[in-house]
């Protein structure tokens, strides 16, 4: 899922997400978009492809809990421990984000086919992508419009 929230939103999304409950018990009305079976590999793809960075750049800060969360002491690598499944929030970078909120859907859906073509097999295919693409573009515009961050939770 993908999110997003100021500093103090995520702080009790974090206690909510680690005490088993939602967002609603964390009193958090969240924008998000459905990220499906997305993994964070895609999401370093999509980065690479969507600003053109440095890759080893982007996997050390895409694959990096956000650190943001960790210096505010809300959530450190791993703390959001459920049974068996982990749930990890990364921080989406912020060039993503704002670029992704500032394409055209002619842009989008040039970003969904080439993202499809390095994707190396996976289930997705270019629609799915550009789905999800044009969630992210509106959820990126909120998120600056309102000052806050863009944010992504992996069950894994």
């Amino acid at each position: 899922m993908f999110f997003a929230a100021t500093a103090g939103e995520l702080t009790r999304l974090a206690g909510a997400w680690s005490g088993g409950r939602d967002c609603a018990a964390a009193h958090v009305a969240l924008a998000y978009v459905d990220a499906a079976d997305l993994d964070p590999g895609q999401l370093l793809e999509l980065d690479t492809l969507a600003t053109g960075h440095d890759p080893v750049t982007v996997r050390e800060a895409l694959l990096t809990p956000a650190r943001e969360i960790g210096r505010a002491g809300a959530l450190a690598p791993g703390s959001l421990a459920q049974g068996t499944e982990e749930q990890v929030v990364l921080t989406v970078r912020t060039a993503l984000y704002r670029h992704l909120g500032g394409s055209s859907t002619a842009r989008l859906a040039e970003l969904a086919v080439r993202w499809e073509l390095r994707s190396w097999g996976m289930d997705w295919d270019a629609q799915r992508y550009l789905g999800l693409l044009r969630g992210l573009a509106m959820l990126s515009e909120l998120a600056t419009r309102e000052s806050r961050g863009v944010y992504v939770r992996f069950d894994v």
